[in-house]
């Protein structure tokens, strides 16, 4: 079972992550951007018309060129409310997808903070890059962007979180292979700014220009929730609390190789959320 949050605090904290949701489908809907729910976000849509009861996170996808777009548009819509936080706007940003925060609140969460990073309460956006359809070419992408990605990681983080299920002596030698590799990379001055752009590099150069598919490269099992634009789009709108969101046209498709029987409640063990050891609502 995930940890807890007191019910008080989860129904506040879902309440600012909806209003994100609600302005961020405003910009979209403004500039004629498209996008789509993924994970828990998706499943709570179809399984609960909302959040999951236990979830606390909202996780939204958009392919490359609209995701380009929303960050060239982002900053005049967001005017003071919000920042899109990237590798880009924030360089001690240790992840390869964008938030968007909401200025004036603290959301920490120990697994990250030690990058030292503001950050509030968010909503992830994730972005979907071109894939190859030859699969043994596709894999090579996958693995070189994911490498790059842990790459990224260590250059701000000596001690970032590893697998759960990695424990005993294999966990305390990747502990200190860890701890080894940031001092490392800081001698030889691989910084944040270089592997971020060779992790773009990659991800937005498919080697074949006619493929149909994307792939969320950000996300180690990635070609679990891949895409065709044929399958996935006109998006539709399902119902999330008191508003809509948009999913993939064939969900099922999309979803079910990731989660199997996703409208089934997953045993208590496996209710996972991203438990914030400090959160500070701001003026809510």
């Amino acid at each position: 079972m995930a940890q807890e949050y007191d019910d008080k605090v989860l129904d506040k904290l879902k309440k600012v992550e909806l209003e994100i949701l609600k302005d961020f489908i405003a910009i979209c809907k403004k500039h004629n951007l498209t996008y789509f729910a993924t994970g828990g976000t998706a499943i709570g849509a179809l399984r609960h018309q909302g959040f999951i009861p236990w979830d606390d996170d909202i996780d939204v996808c958009m392919l490359r060129k609209d995701y380009e777009t929303f960050l060239e548009v982002a900053p005049k819509e967001m005017g003071d409310k919000y920042l899109f936080m990237t590798t880009e706007t924030e360089k001690k940003y240790p992840l390869m997808f964008g938030k968007m925060v909401k200025k004036g609140t603290v959301f920490v969460e120990d697994a990250y903070q030690q990058a030292g990073y503001p950050l509030g309460i968010y909503i992830d956006i994730f972005p979907y890059d071109q894939t190859p359809e030859d699969e043994k070419l596709r894999k090579k992408w996958q693995k070189k962007t994911w490498h790059i990605a842990r790459l990224h990681v260590l250059t701000l983080l000596k001690n970032p979180k590893l697998p759960d299920g990695m424990t005993g002596l294999k966990k305390k030698i990747a502990e200190m292979g860890c701890r080894v590799m940031h001092v490392l990379f800081k001698i030889i001055r691989l910084t944040p700014e270089k592997t971020s752009k060779w992790y773009l590099k990659w991800a937005k150069s498919c080697p074949e220009e006619e493929s149909d598919l994307y792939i969320d490269y950000s996300y180690i099992t990635g070609e679990n929730l891949m895409i065709r634009t044929r399958d996935a789009f006109p998006t539709i709108e399902v119902p999330f609390e008191d508003t809509t969101v948009a999913l993939v046209k064939n969900y099922d498709a999309f979803l079910r190789p990731e989660y199997g029987d996703y409208m089934q409640l997953p045993p208590e063990d496996q209710r996972h959320n991203h438990y914030a050891s400090y959160i500070d609502f701001g003026e809510e």
